[in-house]
């Protein structure tokens, strides 16, 4: 054979045998899980560099920025705290290894997957560096996961459905609803309620204006003139230091005096000698109502259910009354 066709030959062989090569590396499944296993989206360092978070989605935009050492929700003049556990929860979710398997690097598929930019969580550091830009796309097949996609980069992955809760989920859905902060009943001493012309409300109509009164800690019992049955009293008491806001109105406290009059005040006094109080506004029709806090700016929104639970008649402590 000529010594030119030995050549090629050889040099046919060797390029076979190199592409054969480099298809194990890129396609062996041991090689792929193993790089699957190290991948995340954002490296667990970045948590404590991240002072900004941004949702887009269409033309709508919400952030969340870390001021004072917590997570809020800018809404126009008012600063409202976020539930910090759910953006723990959300860097923990992005920053677990081994969860996001890589599906392709097609750039013909990103439309199709929803991967277009449409929507983006975007997570930035100081001086509004991206720490991550990342394109939320459509549900795999399977329901479960959801395709995604760093922003300039062709491959993408899935992962776990929640993430696309985040980014599609309400502005409210952020907030830090609960009307007081880490109060107990333990802490309670005494309980002022007092009511304006109050009928009750949903199936507890009653056919006489609520009375005030007021709840005293006496050793281990509540009075109210007689002792109270305790462990109503005491749940009643918990409901009220855990109760929660359906959400945020945007607009201050001093700007309520177009509502309506408060129909009840609640008081409950600390043996720190601190108090704290709500006023409940008279409930809409569909039973929903407007309250606000003490040494909070904000207008809450309560749900029918709550406000009944949180509104009892002075008969309600008594056992007597509820056998």
């Amino acid at each position: 054979m000529p010594y030119k066709k030995k050549v090629i030959l050889l040099g046919s062989i060797a390029g076979f045998l190199a592409l054969l090569y480099i298809l194990t590396l890129v396609l062996d499944p041991a090689r792929t899980n193993a790089r699957n296993e190290r991948f995340t989206w954002l490296p667990s360092n970045f948590r404590d560099e991240a002072d900004r978070i941004e949702i887009i989605r269409d033309n709508e935009r919400i952030e969340l920025a870390f001021i004072n050492g917590i997570w809020v929700v800018p809404m126009g003049q008012l600063t409202v705290p976020a539930r910090q556990g759910r953006i723990d929860d959300l860097f923990r979710l992005l920053s677990t290894r081994g969860a996001f398997p890589r599906r392709g690097s097609n750039s013909k598929n990103h439309e199709t997957l929803g991967l277009d930019g449409s929507r983006r969580l975007v997570i930035r550091g100081g001086g509004g560096i991206p720490l991550l830009d990342l394109m939320i796309g459509y549900d795999d097949p399977s329901g479960r996961s959801v395709f995604l996609r760093k922003t300039g980069e062709n491959e993408f992955r899935s992962g776990d459905r929640l993430i696309s809760s985040y980014v599609n989920g309400e502005i409210n859905s952020w907030f830090n609803l609960m009307l007081f902060d880490d109060k107990s009943v333990a802490q309670a001493q005494r309980v002022l309620v007092y009511y304006r012309d109050f009928y009750g409300l949903g199936e507890e109509i009653s056919e006489l204006p609520y009375e005030d009164y007021i709840i005293t800690r006496s050793g281990e019992d509540w009075q109210m003139g007689a002792t109270l049955e305790k462990s109503r009293t005491e749940n009643w008491i918990r409901a009220v230091l855990e109760a929660s806001a359906e959400d945020i109105l945007p607009v201050s406290k001093e700007e309520t005096d177009g509502f309506s009059a408060p129909v009840a005040l609640i008081r409950i006094e600390l043996g720190d000698g601190s108090a704290v109080e709500m006023q409940i506004l008279e409930p809409e029709e569909a039973g929903n109502a407007i309250a606000t806090v003490n040494g909070k700016p904000f207008v809450y929104v309560l749900s029918q259910w709550t406000v009944i639970r949180l509104l009892r008649n002075r008969d309600f402590f008594f056992a007597q009354f509820n056998n």
